[in-house]
């Protein structure tokens, strides 16, 4: 009976010491649970706050962005009536170019006709000399004199027969040789008419060409009147869109720094030359980083080194510089990635903006003569300049690199 008084009374008590440890660890766990809860309910306080946030942030850059696209739209809009102008009047002044470029090939074909004819009668004047000195002439005249003065002693039938055809023989070449003079002299004469009928022409096409000059000059310049005008739209637009991250700020510290110092606060030119200076930037840390890295190794060499050989005597020391060795990498490190990201968001937007001008260039009035001039180029040599006034920037610069390899050229031969 004691022995069982015991045992029951031993077993309550272990029985009581489980329910209060059973109890202590749900209360424990509850607590633990209360907490968590808490926690999961704190971080998802916090994930709706980032969320709502994000969602305000996100919201405001899209408004901004819907009310630069709007702008845009109505400076495009009004644009787009000008370029429209713009256009048509190229063809009024492509037209008045090809009447000009008719007059001046009429003119090259009636010069060509006059030159043909001035050599012709040049030639003729040559044969109509050279016939007048031929020796043939003077010996017949000579003959003549000699015979006429000189009595013949004898005479016979036949000597007188062959006397008189002689005379007859020498008077039909002569005139056979008057006749060729003639001929030539009245083709000379006929000639230098058809010339004076050239002049004439000529003259007449000169004088229309003087009234058709003076229509394409004007056009000329109401074209490149109307052509700068576009520029000046088309440039506002451009200037826009490259400014659009201007003085826009981001989560990077090295970005910002960058920004900061901009006079235009990012515009895409002075982000491309940014993207150029961060590439050094960067050089500059990865070699300081690599540096350290390898003062890093070096220290850590010579720690093993100490424990291999158990000679502690710099063990502390080298400790120590080990440490701060790792602080300054793990900086530089990070230093390192910071403006890897500064320059990927440098990237970022300058491959944005780019993406803007790129939509925009078929609107640029260069395009619009350079698709003309590569039409009109097609059959022969075609110079934009005479016929619109103006270069494009592109042809401005095939014209200087042209000029620059016949310098090169001139220079190396």
């Amino acid at each position: 009976m004691i022995l069982k008084a015991i045992a029951k009374r031993w077993a309550g008590s272990k029985l009581e010491e489980e329910t209060a440890h059973t109890q202590a660890l749900v209360r424990r766990l509850e607590t633990a649970q209360a907490e968590a809860n808490r926690r999961v309910n704190a971080k998802m306080a916090e994930y709706s706050r980032q969320i709502k946030a994000h969602q305000e942030q996100r919201n405001k850059e899209l408004k901004q962005y819907l009310d630069f696209m709007n702008g845009q739209l109505e400076i495009t809009g009004t644009y787009l009536n000008e370029l429209a102008e713009f256009q048509s009047f190229t063809f009024v002044c492509i037209d008045s170019w090809m009447h000009l470029d008719l007059c001046n090939q009429e003119i090259n074909i009636v010069n060509k006709k006059l030159n043909a004819i001035y050599s012709t009668t040049s030639l003729i004047d040559a044969y109509i000399n050279e016939l007048n000195k031929q020796t043939q002439r003077q010996v017949r005249h000579v003959w003549r004199e000699f015979t006429s003065a000189r009595e013949i002693g004898v005479t016979t039938d036949f000597i007188e027969a062959t006397k008189r055809s002689i005379e007859r023989s020498s008077k039909n070449s002569n005139d056979e040789f008057n006749n060729e003079l003639n001929r030539l002299k009245s083709h000379r004469s006929l000639l230098l008419k058809e010339a004076a009928t050239l002049k004439d022409e000529k003259k007449a096409v000169h004088d229309n060409k003087v009234s058709v000059k003076e229509r394409h000059e004007a056009n000329k310049k109401t074209l490149a009147l109307k052509y700068g005008s576009c520029i000046e739209y088309w440039n506002v637009i451009a200037k826009k869109f490259e400014s659009y991250y201007a003085f826009e700020m981001t989560q990077n510290d090295y970005a910002n720094y960058w920004f900061k110092n901009l006079k235009e606060g990012g515009t895409l030119q002075e982000i491309i030359k940014v993207i150029g200076t961060s590439t050094d930037i960067i050089g500059c840390a990865n070699e300081i980083l690599t540096e350290l890295n390898e003062e890093f190794q070096l220290c850590k060499q010579r720690i093993k080194v100490a424990h291999e050989s158990s000679n502690f005597e710099t063990l502390t020391r080298d400790k120590a510089e080990r440490d701060r060795l790792y602080r300054m990498k793990k900086g530089a490190w990070e230093d390192k990635e910071s403006l890897i990201e500064a320059r990927t968001i440098l990237n970022t937007r300058r491959d944005e903006l780019r993406g803007y001008i790129d939509r925009i260039k078929p609107l640029h009035p260069d395009s619009a003569i350079e698709s003309i001039c590569e039409i009109l180029r097609a059959d022969r040599e075609f110079n934009a300049r005479s016929a619109f006034g103006f270069n494009t920037k592109n042809q401005k610069c095939e014209h200087w690199e042209k000029k620059n390899k016949r310098i090169e050229n001139a220079a190396t031969n």
